[in-house]
């Protein structure tokens, strides 16, 4: 499977269609698996409204990073990212890293939900840290958990009547 190609300018240009919402990138290689891009004509201070970014760039033959206010592909760096790898204010991916919340296997904002999930203000997850912190391996200033590790910790490794009062007060669906 040969990814790498070099192109013409002419080659690369007549690859673009337009329509009346999007510009779309597309190549099918030789192996039949294909390159697709869609970018929104609509951008907001230049940058695309929506970008989606499906296969191997044929320039590089690599995965390009989707990059958008909403960006989709294996790579995606936007506002809202959704993607393998997932960075923006609210990515959701295997590995999101994101500034206020968080959705993924590997998770890092504010707020996270994920197996391992690091939020410094709240973390839910297989293994979770956080100021609060919810999780089968819970660590935080507030713990609760299968084993909990914190000031105010409550599982089975500690019992504070304190934890599970506050928790019960801050979280009444618990």
């Amino acid at each position: 499977m040969a990814y790498k190609r070099v192109f013409t300018p002419e080659e690369l240009k007549s690859q673009i269609e337009e329509t009346r919402f999007w510009w779309v990138r597309s190549y099918v290689y030789d192996c039949g698996r294909y390159y697709t891009e869609y970018i929104s004509k609509a951008t907001v201070r230049g940058v695309p409204l929506v970008n989606i970014v499906l296969g191997r760039c044929p320039e590089t033959g690599k995965f390009k990073m989707a990059k958008g206010i909403i960006a989709i592909g294996r790579k995606a760096l936007g506002v809202i990212a959704i993607g393998q790898l997932a960075i923006g204010v609210i990515p959701i991916g295997q590995l999101a890293i994101g500034l206020l919340f968080s959705l993924g296997q590997a998770a890092l904002a504010l707020v996270s939900i994920g197996q391992l999930a690091i939020g410094p203000v709240f973390a839910l997850g297989q293994f979770a840290v956080g100021y609060i912190a919810i999780g089968q391996i819970a660590v935080g200033v507030y713990a609760l958990g299968q084993f909990a590790f914190g000031e105010l910790a409550y599982g089975t490794n500690v019992k504070n009547p304190e934890a599970l009062e506050w928790f019960r007060d801050a979280m009444p669906f618990l």
